[in-house]
């Protein structure tokens, strides 16, 4: 597939698949990938308690999304139906069940993140966010695709240093646990959010990058 991008570490190979949240379509852009690559294992851009709540489809229909979401969901219905949760993450889970592929949540997990969230978001990062979210729907975004829509409308949204700095953490910390998957399986997808996945392919090009170890001197 042409979004999809591939690294090579410790002898294993991780396709990146950027996928757009929300959108209906991207089930069948998920589906592809799995068929055409038949990975061992898949890490999912989302923590392992929202995968948690991925598993409860009895719930779906009582999440309330945030006015952030909602707007999201109004600007992304201009390229097809929108739905929550994010089909394209319903959609790994369901391939992985079917097909017995171990699925694994690799974005931080709540204390992990609220962590990382109080140590760099402060109150002028959530002025910024909260007079975004005022009429965030009527902004100017790039409407070209999809992907470009939910590029620009993540870096308008993370135009602070704050919370810049939190969504790199996120790709690192994403980049991480790929890497660690490796040691296990030999060829995994990584489904992620289109916003994240040129840092997070950055992160694991650089841990390609890293020279050996130097060897201990007994």
């Amino acid at each position: 597939m042409g979004r999809m991008r591939s690294v090579d570490l410790n002898g294993a190979t991780i396709r990146i698949l950027p996928v757009v949240k929300g959108l209906v379509s991207e089930e069948e852009v998920v589906t592809e990938a799995m068929r055409s690559f038949s990975p061992d294992a898949v890490g999912i851009s989302i923590s392992k308690e929202d995968l948690a709540g991925l598993r409860r489809k009895e719930d779906y229909d009582r999440y309330e999304p945030s006015v952030l979401e909602v707007a999201y969901g109004n600007c992304l219905a201009a390229f097809g139906k929108v739905r929550i949760p994010p089909p394209c993450y319903v959609r790994a889970l369901d391939l992985c069940y079917e097909g017995g592929v171990h699925i694994i949540p690799i974005d931080m997990n709540e204390e992990e993140y609220s962590e990382a969230y109080c140590e760099n978001v402060g109150a002028l990062d959530l002025m910024k966010e909260s007079f975004f979210s005022k009429g965030a729907d009527r902004k100017k975004f790039d409407f070209s695709s999809p992907a470009e829509f939910a590029i620009d409308w993540d870096r308008k949204v993370n135009r602070s240093k704050g919370f810049r700095t939190l969504v790199r953490m996120r790709e690192r910390h994403m980049a991480e646990v790929l890497a660690a998957m490796t040691g296990k399986y030999k060829k995994i997808l990584a489904v992620v959010e289109c916003e994240r996945a040129k840092g997070i392919e950055e992160a694991l090009e650089e841990s390609v990058r890293l020279p050996e170890p130097p060897a201990r001197i007994v």
